[in-house]
């Protein structure tokens, strides 16, 4: 079963966040950053499995075209001509209510209730980072990016770079 939804997340500092309960980025650093999605430990920055993570936007401030289609087995490969980064990562997420939130610490995506305490993958697609990062701050609410984001049960395997194509993700690699 599939389940997926669409919807507008506010960007701020060019991020926003995939979390559990646990969720403090004081520990992070640049290093090792593929550019797109960092899988963070509270005080330990980039770690295999996170237990939550932060994606890279290329909007400063503003609005950023976010979908989840969440899976319950293993999806297909990413349509590779279609986005120009696509990063997968392993996850661990603990509470009850994991979930999509954006800078204003709302939720607009559906929760992430089957990964809740079990270890899950994500995948994240992007494109349209380069275009964001020229307007840099969206002030008439019209995102220039868009990304996907692919959840489903799974081992906390390592890391998997699919491809990183765009300028900006190069910034940080």
């Amino acid at each position: 079963m599939t389940t997926t939804a669409t919807a507008l997340l506010w960007a701020s500092d060019h991020q926003y966040y995939v979390r559990g309960d646990e969720f403090d980025t004081s520990g992070f650093s640049y290093t090792g950053f593929n550019g797109l999605l960092a899988p963070l430990t509270a005080g330990h920055g980039i770690s295999r499995p996170g237990h939550f993570a932060l994606i890279m936007t290329g909007t400063e401030l503003g609005p950023v075209r976010v979908t989840l289609t969440q899976h319950t087995t293993t999806p297909p490969p990413p349509e590779l001509d279609a986005w120009d980064d696509i990063v997968e990562a392993g996850l661990h997420l603990s509470g009850t209510r994991p979930g999509i939130t954006d800078a204003h610490d709302t939720d607009p995506l559906p929760p992430l209730a089957h990964t809740a305490g079990h270890p899950c993958r994500i995948r994240v697609c992007a494109r349209g980072r380069d275009l964001g990062h020229q307007q840099l701050i969206l002030d008439d609410h019209t995102p220039l990016e868009h990304h996907l984001i692919e959840v489903w049960p799974g081992p906390t395997a390592p890391l998997r770079i699919w491809q990183t194509t765009d300028a900006y993700g190069a910034s940080f690699r």
